[in-house]
Formats: structure tokens, C-alpha cells, sequence
């Protein structure tokens, strides 16, 4: 299926998130769930065709009437070896994976910035767990079971992989060995868990968890330790600082309960209690999603996709694009040119990762974290992209 198919098909959004139906076609990441948990070790999920559910670049599953379903990057749910790294014009994008068919996303870098973790089905209709070296010299599948397996999250030390997967019957968190082995079940319940990111000293997992009473995002804290779980608040797609001496949390917020209007924000742990939650930047004209921080916690990256109700055409230039930002809210800069789709950034060293259909599927690209750069390479690109961008306000506004 095609970005433009894709961009066609994933607007609508069920009853249980938002209480009204959204407008069609906006571009999102689908964590793909079975309602039936003891269907799911057992019934491969069907090929969804046209007007049907999808993954990111890809073809899902056939969901039932009420099936809360999938997720994708507004929070929305519902009833090939890799080649080498190749540099692509004066913008230093690299691509980083390549494939056939299916569609890569959820990247995720370890501390060392040699391996890269990520979300593929490129050998499978479900979503399996793949790491290669970032120069693209080694691709190791890490998980092949029939079930789906998204956003990867190496530890700090990158001895083991924290991941979302329905291997349980519906979306939980669990937490592997970087060789894929000694599979442990952090989660457990009914709730759908999506999205785990480490804190710096490698003890705990912050993750999001759709309340069964809330009917909201809500952000949850677990010790792996203690077993503690605690609830912080209400978000998703939560980035825990790198930085280690304090317990900072980024994350998408939406402004109003069921919206797809996102704002980035922030929010400090101080003895397991959340304090000073702090927007960082809104937008009049876009989405923002999907936060991510450097190695010391000073700047933050993500994405935006502009007037996130209405339909995105294919490759439409400057709908999607991906962000760095102070983590106080200033100095905010545009990275990417407007061409494609760009979604799921990851900052590793001077380097910012992302999803992009801009060679044509949907794979693993990098550019270079250097906002003056970026702003050079885009606006001189295309007048119109200029013109386009989102319009991000922080403090300062």
C-alpha cells in the first residue's frame, strides 16, 4: 500500500477515544490489537484491504465492529536485509534501512550510537523487532512470534530492549535481552500499554496506558525493581531525559479531551510525584508529537503534522515534518524539507532519526541535528515549504 493509500485511510477514530468521530486522513503509526486473547497466540491477523485500518505504510489487520483496535500516532484507537547507509543530496539525509515490501518505524539508537532498534514487516503482516548497526552493515531479527511488536527503547546500559507488544492478547510492556532472548512481561491487565522509554539510571519504565475510567492517555511509572506501578498523569508517547540528575519526562498532550490537536510538554518526578507540568510548545496550524530528547537533556526533537483533522495528500510538501527545540521552548527550527512524510524523530549524537516514505517506502532515515542547516536547506529548497510550516509558539510566545 502507498503513503498516499495510507494517508487515505487512517482518519477515523472510534467512540471509546474521543466521543466523536474524527475527519478522515491523517497520516499515523497503528499498534495493531486482537480483542480476543486467546485468538491471539493462535489466529494470524487478516490482510486488511482497501478503506480498512493500516499500519504506517502498510496493511493491517480486519478489525471487528467495537474492537478498540489500533494506535496510532494521535493516540487513536479502534473495533530484505538492510542496505547500505546512503547520503542523499546537500540536506546530509541518510537513509538508514531499506525495504521490498512492508514498511520500517519506531526507531531507536543505544547509548553508543552504533545500533539501531526498530519495528518492521518487512518479512511478516505483523510488526516484528529488528537491530542493525546505523551504517547498515548487520541486520539481526530479534522477534518473530505471530503477534505485533513496536516501539523498541534500548536501556541506558543497551544490555536489554523494552517493547510493546500483543503477545499477551493486547498491547502490554515487556523487556528482552538486546539478543532478543529472556522475554519478561512488565504489564499486565486488561489496559492497553504502549510505549515504554527508560529512566537514566535504568530502574524504571514510563510508558502509556488508555484508563478504563478516564477514557484518556494516562502516563504510568513502573520500578522494575519494587514492581511499583504509579500513575502521573494524562499524555502519550512519553521520553524520558537522559539527564541524570533530574527525573524529566517529555510527552504529547492533547489541548482538549479526544483532540488531535497535540502540544509538547514536560513534567519533573520529585519522590515519584509529578511536578511543574510545563508546555514547551503548541502550535496554532499543527500536531505536535512524538518527543524526543538529546543525551543531556538540553534539546528536544519531534514532529509536526499540520492541520492534523484534515486530509493529507500524498507526499504533500511541508504536512509532516520533524522539529528541534531548547527544552525551554526557544530556538525552535525545522530539520526536515517538507518532502514526504517525516514522523517518529530519534535524537542520537548529533544525529536526529525518523520515519520517512521519501524514497518511496516507508523506512529509516537520519539527518544532521544542526538547526541552522536544516532552516538553510528547506527554505532555500522551496519557497512554499516556507510559507507552510507550523506555527510553534513556546514561552516565549
Amino acid at each position: 500500500m502507498t503513503m498516499a493509500a495510507v494517508l487515505r485511510t487512517v482518519g477515523r477514530t472510534l467512540a471509546l477515544l474521543a466521543g466523536v468521530s474524527a475527519t478522515p486522513g491523517c497520516c499515523a503509526c497503528w499498534f495493531k490489537h486482537n480483542p480476543d486473547p486467546a485468538k491471539a497466540a493462535t489466529s494470524p491477523t487478516t490482510i486488511a484491504r482497501a478503506n480498512q485500518i493500516v499500519h504506517f505504510g502498510a496493511e493491517s489487520g480486519n478489525p471487528e465492529a467495537n474492537d478498540p483496535g489500533n494506535v496510532n500516532v494521535f493516540g487513536e484507537m479502534r473495533g530484505i536485509k538492510a542496505g547500505p547507509v546512503k547520503p542523499v543530496g546537500d540536506s546530509n539525509f541518510q537513509q538508514h534501512t531499506f525495504v521490498d515490501q512492508g514498511y520500517d518505524a519506531d526507531p531507536a539508537v543505544d547509548a553508543t550510537g552504533k545500533w539501531l532498534v526498530f519495528a518492521s514487516t518487512r518479512d511478516s503482516e505483523h510488526s516484528n523487532l529488528y537491530m542493525q548497526k546505523v551504517d547498515g552493515t548487520a541486520v539481526i531479527q530479534l522477534t518473530s512470534e505471530n503477534v505485533d511488536d513496536a516501539s523498541p527503547s534500548f536501556s541506558p546500559d543497551g544490555k536489554q530492549i523494552a517493547f510493546a507488544s500483543t503477545r499477551a492478547g493486547n498491547w502490554q510492556i515487556f523487556v528482552m535481552d538486546v539478543s532478543g532472548k529472556n522475554v519478561t512481561q512488565i504489564t499486565t491487565g486488561p489496559l492497553q500499554a504502549i510505549h515504554p522509554s527508560w529512566s537514566p539510571d535504568g530502574t524504571r519504565l514510563v510508558y502509556c496506558c488508555l484508563g478504563s475510567r478516564s477514557q484518556q492517555w494516562e502516563l504510568w511509572v513502573t520500578n522494575l525493581e519494587t514492581h511499583e506501578n504509579r500513575m502521573i498523569g494524562y499524555g502519550l508517547f512519553p521520553s524520558w531525559s537522559p539527564q541524570k540528575d533530574v527525573d524529566r519526562i517529555a510527552y504529547q498532550k492533547p489541548r482538549q479531551r479526544g483532540s488531535r490537536w497535540f502540544s509538547l510538554w514536560a513534567l519533573d518526578l520529585v519522590n515519584g510525584e509529578a511536578t511543574h507540568p510545563t508546555e514547551v510548545v503548541t502550535s496554532t496550524n499543527a500536531a505536535i508529537l512524538s518527543p524526543t530528547w538529546t543525551a543531556d537533556g538540553s534539546r528536544l526533537a519531534f514532529a509536526t503534522v499540520m492541520s492534523p483533522t484534515q486530509q493529507i495528500a500524498a507526499k504533500g510538501k511541508g504536512r509532516t515534518d520533524i522539529w528541534v527545540v531548547n527544552a525551554d521552548g526557544t530556538d525552535r527550527q525545522r530539520l526536515t524539507d517538507g518532502t514526504g512524510t517525516n514522523l517518529m524523530p530519534y535524537w542520537s549524537g548529533e544525529r536526529v532519526f525518523f520515519v520517512s516514505d521519501r524514497g518511496g517506502a516507508e523506512c529509516i532515515w537520519s539527518v544532521r541535528a544542526d538547526p541552522s542547516r536544516g532552516a538553510s536547506v528547506a527554505q532555500k529548497k522551496d519557497p512554499f515549504i516556507k510559507q507552510q510550516d507550523a506555527d510553534l509558539r513556546g514561552p516565549d510566545r
